[in-house]
């Protein structure tokens, strides 16, 4: 009885198939056989597709404001697609998010070295030159255009709940940023939280959640010091927080509280604070015989950052 069916099998097999029987394989045959001329064609929609993929994954960290990491660009972008130029790709889908989005990658600074621990370890490795590692999203669209219409919130709930939130983050920020050194003792931040009736809750939530949200998305961070007697604990400005908000945010935030009643030496105050460089340079329409005073931003850990120099606030622009 098992025989009898491969028998079936072999008799059909001898049967000789019709004319219209055999064209059908062929044509099946040659639709199954890969064409030489789309295995050349293959490559370049291989990696434009690897575009796309980093576009969409750089899209959907910024909405969580997560930082865009290399380790994840290679796990979850190229994956087991390997021999791809990382260069030509992220060139690629940077223009793309240029000329479509409106945005840019953009680099994020290191963390600094502020601990004598850290700072050991640093001079152990000195010389070893490392890559970029992480990048943000950030817009390049004119301030005409930056509104809450064209630029939707992050996914942190309503647009209420999001200027709430960054309302917060300024204010941290430009807290920590003009105190000196660029660092805020624990003590200190909670004292300036209790004068805005945020001590213990900001409104969207605990204070405590909501200071390690900030951690969470890289606007400040804390760093801790122990030593044989007691624990310090500062806080400084994170990855984000100085290209997201910078010294130019600062320097705006601090204009809008004054407001009028500002005084006459409050850019030069700021800019020494948040640890700027003030030269004199020519005036521009002025023949050479005056001078103005130009700020230059001076990173912390001696490392150009994303800006290098920014345009004091009272200097006139240049048509």
């Amino acid at each position: 009885e098992e025989e009898r069916p491969q028998n079936t099998q072999r008799n059909r097999r001898r049967v000789p198939p019709s004319e219209d029987d055999s064209e059908e394989e062929v044509q099946d045959e040659d639709e199954e056989m890969p064409d030489a001329d789309a295995d050349a064609d293959a490559e370049p929609n291989t990696q434009d597709q690897l575009v796309k993929k980093l576009v969409r994954y750089a899209l959907a960290c910024e909405y969580q404001r997560l930082p865009i990491r290399r380790a994840g660009i290679t796990e979850k972008v190229i994956g087991k697609q390997r021999g791809h130029n990382l260069r030509k790709i992220f060139g690629a889908a940077q223009d793309q998010l240029r000329t479509k989005f409106g945005m840019e990658l953009m680099e994020l600074p290191g963390k600094e070295k502020v601990t004598m621990k850290e700072k050991r370890a640093a001079l152990k490795t000195k010389g070893g030159s490392k890559s970029t590692t992480s990048w943000i999203l950030t817009t390049i669209l004119p301030p005409d255009y930056r509104s809450a219409e064209i630029i939707p919130p992050s996914i942190i709930g309503s647009p209420d709940e999001e200027a709430a939130y960054m309302g917060i983050c300024s204010v941290i920020v430009s807290l920590i940023a003009l105190s000196s050194g660029g660092e805020l003792p624990d003590h200190k931040l909670m004292n300036y939280l209790e004068r805005f009736n945020s001590g213990k809750n900001t409104g969207l939530d605990t204070t405590a959640a909501t200071l390690q949200r900030m951690i969470k998305h890289g606007y400040i961070y804390k760093s801790t010091e122990k030593s044989a007697d007691d624990e310090t604990v500062h806080w400084r400005v994170g990855a984000r927080g100085k290209v997201e908000i910078g010294n130019k945010g600062v320097q705006g935030l601090v204009r809008q509280v004054y407001g009028d009643s500002a005084p006459g030496d409050l850019d030069k105050r700021m800019q020494r604070s948040l640890g700027m460089e003030v030269r004199k340079v020519p005036r521009e329409n002025d023949g050479g015989g005056g001078e103005e005073e130009d700020a230059v931003e001076e990173p912390a850990n001696g490392d150009p950052g994303p800006s290098t120099a920014r345009r004091a606030s009272g200097r006139r622009r240049r048509e």
